[in-house]
């Protein structure tokens, strides 16, 4: 009889979970702060403003082209970028500023991420993400919120799924 009584108990327990409870994807932040607003010169010397981006969806990247982790995100990166093309903005911001050069980096986007925005961080953005390690990923959405954020590399599939969820 003790036994019938734990295994409905289990079974209530179950469909609790199952029904009243809403789960937040682990990398999803929960607070939904705005992006903070920064004006740099990509290398092609345009000027790139994160609040004339409204209304599209951001992929924003904190990198170096001397790191390790970084180089194995890219792959990851151009799935990305080749299932959704010109419909997201994707930046990369080299957090090395005086190593990774404008002549440096813009090959490195050339040759590895077609497409992309490429930004040197002269004036500390990651600061202002509080960035502490490469590669920083930020999936923004369309109205200036971050989304998403991760640490070290991230599959296409999560990134993919993510900006799937703000496309609609």
């Amino acid at each position: 009889m003790v036994g019938f009584a734990a295994i409905g108990i289990f079974v209530v327990a179950l469909f609790w979970l199952a029904f009243f409870t809403s789960p937040e994807g682990p990398s999803q932040t929960a607070t939904r702060p705005f992006a903070s607003e920064f004006t740099l010169a990509d290398v092609n010397g345009n000027t790139f403003r994160l609040s004339d981006q409204r209304g599209k969806i951001v992929v924003l990247e904190f990198m170096r082209t001397t790191c390790s982790a970084c180089i194995l995100q890219e792959p990851y990166l151009r799935e990305v970028r080749s299932k959704f093309g010109d419909d997201v903005v994707m930046v990369m911001i080299s957090v090395d500023p005086s190593g990774d050069t404008d002549s440096v980096l813009r090959s490195h986007r050339d040759e590895n991420l077609m497409g992309w925005i490429a930004i040197r961080d002269t004036a500390e953005v990651y600061s202002a993400y509080s960035v502490r390690a490469t590669p920083t990923i930020f999936v923004i959405d369309k109205g200036g919120y971050i989304q998403y954020h991760h640490e070290g590399v991230t599959e296409s599939a999560i990134l993919i799924s993510e900006v799937e969820s703000l496309r609609k």
